[in-house]
């Protein structure tokens, strides 16, 4: 039988918990501090592993969504810009492949509206790329929120609700 990934995950937080950790020298606060950094990361990752697939389709679907009805206009560096968001956004291939491929070409075409960009055009990307941002930023948070980080996890999502596959 070969095991699953949550066994396999969960047999390396055993491992470091019940092994690795009791091993390290007291006096090694670093080495201390790196093992339970890499727990967390593990236990992160046996929460997040199955869904970021899904969660990368959403952030990807926002994205796509806050881009659809602009009309780029603006000098050769706009229009450049948007042409190199025009091939991006008809790539194919992993949903976060995907989506990092577009936040790229948003933000060269951000850029390039910044220096040759018409006034109208640049007022409307910006807003919806402001918009979308405060939409990100708070998926992220919430992606984040098992590692116990964040100011406010009262305004934090479940993983489960952040995902394309809840909201269907």
């Amino acid at each position: 039988m070969t095991p699953d990934i949550d066994l396999r995950i969960a047999s390396m937080v055993r491992a470091m918990e019940d092994v690795v950790r009791p091993a390290i020298d007291p006096l090694n606060s670093l080495a201390a501090e790196q093992a339970a950094l890499i727990v967390g990361h593990l236990r992160l990752l046996a929460i997040q592993w199955n869904k970021a697939e899904s969660y990368a389709r959403t952030c990807l679907a926002d994205i796509e969504a806050t881009l659809e009805g602009l009309a780029p206009s603006g000098g050769p560096a706009t229009r450049a810009a948007a042409a190199e968001l025009a091939e991006a956004r008809v790539a194919d291939g992993p949903a976060e492949a995907h989506y990092k491929a577009l936040m790229r070409a948003t933000d060269s075409l951000v850029r390039a509206a910044a220096r040759d960009g018409e006034p109208a055009f640049r007022e409307a990307l910006h807003r919806g790329v402001l918009a979308f941002s405060t939409r990100q930023s708070l998926r992220d948070r919430s992606w984040f929120a098992a590692s116990g980080f964040d100011l406010n996890p009262a305004e934090l999502h479940s993983i489960a609700d952040l995902t394309m596959e809840t909201a269907r």
